[in-house]
């Protein structure tokens, strides 16, 4: 991976934790309590995503620790 494509990883990696933030703390209340999240998601499909999102989240730092260069 070139540097180019590390930074790109390192944002999306962000991305995809500020998502799962996002679902974990707002969505899922928000869905017990009313039902649906503010996005108009069921709590079962707030939970698949969560799902999604965790592996995307796995797979992109797997990917960064299995990079033998450090761009630090």
């Amino acid at each position: 991976m070139n540097e180019r494509e590390y930074e790109q990883v390192i944002a999306k990696l962000g991305s995809l934790r500020e998502h799962l933030r996002r679902l974990e703390e707002d969505d899922y209340a928000t869905a017990m309590y009313k039902g649906y999240s503010s996005d108009g998601l069921t709590l079962t499909e707030i939970m698949a995503e969560i799902t999604t999102v965790s592996e995307s989240v796995e797979l992109l730092e797997e990917r960064l620790a299995s990079d033998p260069e450090q761009y630090l």
